[in-house]
């Protein structure tokens, strides 16, 4: 006969499951004395697996399934006291762990002294740094009666499960979890508890290690706070007072003012303003009857703000109070504006645009900061210099990078321990950036580009597949001179191929003039073109124009970029395939990440007989399908602001 039966309910848990059944092979106690009672609730993951495999070796290990998911640990810990054995109970979640002498504390005082519950405290590890929590002062819990010592413990404890339970206490008062709930189905359990006895115990030992989950990859449905969440808070705060009442204890006046500020923050923190406005208004009705309690909340100005929008009964404010707030910063925001209004749907969204590398209206940055909870820098500038060294402790910060930051020295004056997360846009810089100023590579993640795919797709013009384009012919690195070679090949086979170089030219682009080695390349361009009739009549500068529209008479788009001068990621063939073209990239490094390769040529001449080879209308229709159907589900606008909005709550969850 067990004398302690550990329940663990286990849900896709095989990443952390050994170690919480390490810490039972490691007590102290004698493990034939311990019964492990696992209940898998639908597992997905080779968690079942696992654990069959230590069931397997240990006789008083057992593995119970239930049949149907049940979405919280409730029905699981449920079904694991009426299987118990043992006198006592100790539940342990799977990503946690018993300290080695936890077993024989907890059973040795409950069992001497006939206790239904003895709590100790525990401690909290998160991200590789630990503290204590739940731990007593001597004057809470010596020489006090047990009423009082209840009262404490409800005070001053979360309502984690951590202890030790007589089963036939918790059979004979029916005390379960109740299972309809997520949220708050624990502070129901002690409350039940602690209204059916006195015989409960505090021991000052540490007894549980919790672990919070490094959600960073791990972002769930569990992570939200919606009406489900509001209305469970609301019905476990009303019950635990009503049950708690009978033994002479008021739940609100001890206990619900950290309920209360627990959920304003998870409203803040996950909600992002989308609490139902049926639910807003009990909890407008609830806060009302207890607004007494809010000056003992020690609430910071934003929570002070929502607390009044839920007493003024304002839904509009408080909607818009919840939501997160990202301020976007940094000079030349053109690659990141269209993604502001998709930002805009989710999130309340603020430019500080600055003037230059270095300038900007600091007066106006400091406000802006004041009020954002996340900052994108746009740029690893002078922007992200002065906001790493800036920001405030709550708030996130993200820089995200291109490829003229890694020939500049503001990688090496940022404070990289205030930044959260840096951005790069292609693999090939993603290790640069890495590599040139030392960043921390589990900070640095991969979001592409993005294209405005609806945008670019419109019909073409007739003789369109004759057409060729470089958007985008500055600077020298962009290497036009071998789009006119690819030109000048084609002309030999057929006169009615062009080339279009879209965008600004040269000499109208006074920093890049002034730039000696620049002027005379662009002049060397020039000649060769106007010494070769069949180039003058060929090559047409276009100017600067809007791509999407001039697109339509464009059926190829090169991309000649210098090996030696990989670009980052290269917009330009993306919003080729958008507009139904056919993209080809002459090889640089990276360029494998970002495009696929039957894009991506090797040389001059490939790249001419791929061209071609396009004048057959079959291989061109399933070329132009191919990129555009790649680009749409690569790189379309709500597929990448997606990948901004989870790099967010992940996050979100790491930081909380």
């Amino acid at each position: 006969m067990p004398k302690v039966s550990i329940i663990i309910p286990v849900y896709n848990a095989q990443k952390k499951i050994k170690k919480a059944i390490s810490s039972i092979l490691n007590q102290t106690m004698n493990l034939e004395d311990i019964e492990v009672i696992f209940v898998d609730d639908c597992s997905k993951d080779g968690s079942v697996e696992i654990i069959r495999n230590y069931c397997n070796i240990y006789p008083n290990f057992r593995l119970i399934q239930l049949e149907q998911n049940s979405g919280s640990p409730s029905r699981p810990r449920n079904y694991g006291i009426l299987s118990a054995k043992a006198d006592y109970i100790i539940f342990l979640d799977a990503d946690d762990v018993l300290l080695e002498n936890s077993c024989n504390l907890l059973y040795s005082e409950a069992s001497k002294n006939n206790f239904d519950i003895v709590r100790g405290y525990l401690k909290v590890v998160k991200d590789g740094n630990s503290f204590y929590a739940n731990r007593l002062n001597k004057n809470e819990y010596m020489n006090v009666s047990r009423h009082e010592l209840i009262k404490n413990l409800i005070a001053k404890q979360s309502t984690t499960v951590d202890g030790i339970y007589n089963k036939r206490f918790l059979i004979e008062n029916h005390i379960t979890f109740r299972e309809d709930i997520r949220m708050g189905e624990d502070t129901l359990f002690l409350s039940k508890c602690y209204s059916k006895t006195t015989r409960v115990q505090y021991i000052d030992e540490c007894i549980y290690e919790y672990v919070k989950r490094d959600e960073i990859n791990n972002v769930s449905s569990t992570q939200s706070y919606g009406a489900r969440e509001l209305i469970d808070h609301l019905t476990v705060w009303k019950e635990s007072r009503n049950i708690l009442k009978s033994i002479g204890i008021d739940y609100y006046k001890i206990r619900l003012h950290v309920g209360l500020r627990a959920a304003l923050e998870n409203m803040l923190n996950y909600s992002n303003g989308l609490i139902p406005i049926q639910e807003f208004k009990k909890l407008s009705e609830f806060l009302q009857e207890n607004k007494n309690i809010v000056p003992s909340m020690n609430l910071n100005d934003r929570l002070k703000c929502i607390v009044n929008n839920i007493l003024d009964g304002d839904y509009e404010a408080f909607v818009k109070n919840t939501r997160k707030r990202i301020l976007i910063n940094g000079y030349d925001l053109k690659f990141i504006k269209p993604l502001i209004p998709y930002f805009k749907q989710k999130y309340e969204v603020e430019i500080d645009e600055w003037q230059g590398h270095e300038i900007h209206d600091e007066k106006k940055s400091r406000e802006l900061l004041k009020w954002a909870d996340i900052i994108f820098c746009e740029w690893l500038l002078g922007n992200a210099v002065w906001y790493s060294q800036n920001k405030l402790p709550n708030q996130l910060l993200f820089v995200r990078m291109h490829r003229f930051e890694a020939f500049q020295n503001y990688g090496r004056q940022i404070n990289i321990e205030n930044i959260d997360g840096f951005i790069s846009v292609g693999m090939y810089y993603y290790e640069e950036f890495i590599r040139s100023f030392n960043l921390p590579r589990e900070k640095v993640s991969l979001i592409p580009n993005h294209v405005d795919c609806d945008r670019f797709y419109k019909p073409k013009t007739d003789q369109y597949k004759y057409n060729l384009a470089v958007i985008g012919g500055l600077p020298s690195r962009k290497r036009i001179d071998l789009a006119i070679d690819v030109l000048e090949k084609l002309l030999e086979y057929d006169q009615n191929y062009t080339l279009h170089i879209i965008g600004s030219k040269p000499e109208d682009v006074p920093w890049l003039w002034k730039i000696e080695n620049e002027q005379q390349y662009y002049k060397k361009i020039y000649e060769r073109i106007q010494t070769n009739s069949k180039l003058k009549k060929a090559v047409i500068f276009t100017g600067w124009q809007d791509s999407a529209e001039y697109l339509k008479k464009i059926g190829i788009v090169l991309s000649v970029s210098d090996y030696e001068k990989p670009e980052s990621f290269h917009l330009a063939p993306a919003e080729g395939m958008a507009s139904g073209a056919v993209s080809l990239l002459l090889h640089w490094p990276g360029v494998e990440y970002i495009y696929p390769t039957e894009f991506v040529v090797s040389s001059i001449d490939e790249m001419v007989n791929k061209i071609l080879e396009l004048k057959n209308e079959e291989l061109y229709r399933i070329m132009s399908n191919k990129g555009r159907q790649f680009v749409y589900e690569s790189y379309n606008i709500p597929n990448v602001a997606a990948k901004f909005d989870l790099l967010i709550q992940r996050c979100f969850l790491r930081r909380n």
